[in-house]
């Protein structure tokens, strides 16, 4: 199945609905999930933060805190089946963790550019970027992460989605995966921040620190 190619759902005493079921086995429920926007996924993602701790001498610690909340609120909000029973925010943050799931699987360089391959509920999609310049690079280095000082040298520390979303529309050449109505624009944030994590990385792993005595 192609991303995005939602397949129609049958629902008791109304009218087939276009989304992705969901299910809880105790107590029964089920519900009938649309695809987020874009700007709804970059809502989502700025409501989540981690608190990183020190560990002494140069040493920490970071612990993702989730937000249950923007969970249940993205749920509601891109649930089709409107009348059906309520989820909790315990189960409504499993589904959105279920449909958002993506994980790069693979990573090649392509001529000019990578190919990388993205493993999402709907199957797999491939991503073709260019290289970004190292300018580029710097400007999403810096802004993607904001931190906050808290008390006893602990920081709050929020992903910025939108520098990762700049980059990829920067560089991006061709998707496939994807329902024939997605060009490379339309692809949702948190793949888009997946492809780029990895372009960056394999960018670092192809020029390694500068060492003098090498």
């Amino acid at each position: 199945m192609l991303y995005g190619d939602l397949p129609e759902v049958k629902v008791e005493g109304g009218e087939p609905l276009r989304g992705v079921p969901v299910k809880v086995a105790n107590p029964p429920k089920t519900a009938v999930l649309g695809l987020p926007s874009s700007q709804q996924m970059i809502d989502r993602l700025s409501a989540q933060k981690s608190i990183r701790r020190p560990l002494g001498r140069r040493k920490s610690q970071t612990e993702y805190i989730p937000n249950m909340k923007a969970d249940l609120a993205l749920f509601n909000a891109i649930r089709q089946d409107k009348g059906g029973i309520d989820f909790d925010e315990f189960e409504a943050a499993n589904a959105i963790s279920k449909l958002t799931y993506c994980e790069v699987t693979d990573c090649e360089r392509a001529g000019d550019g990578y190919r990388i391959t993205l493993k999402t509920p709907f199957g797999e999609t491939i991503h073709t970027l260019g290289i970004p310049t190292m300018r580029d690079v710097s400007f999403y280095r810096k802004a993607v992460v904001a931190s906050t000082d808290l008390a006893h040298g602990q920081e709050e520390l929020r992903y910025r989605i939108e520098p990762a979303v700049t980059l990829y529309d920067s560089v991006s050449q061709k998707i496939e995966g994807y329902a024939p109505a997605f060009r490379c624009a339309d692809v949702p944030p948190h793949h888009k921040s997946a492809a780029v994590v990895e372009v960056v990385q394999a960018m670092e792993e192809l020029d390694p620190s500068f060492d003098p005595n090498s």
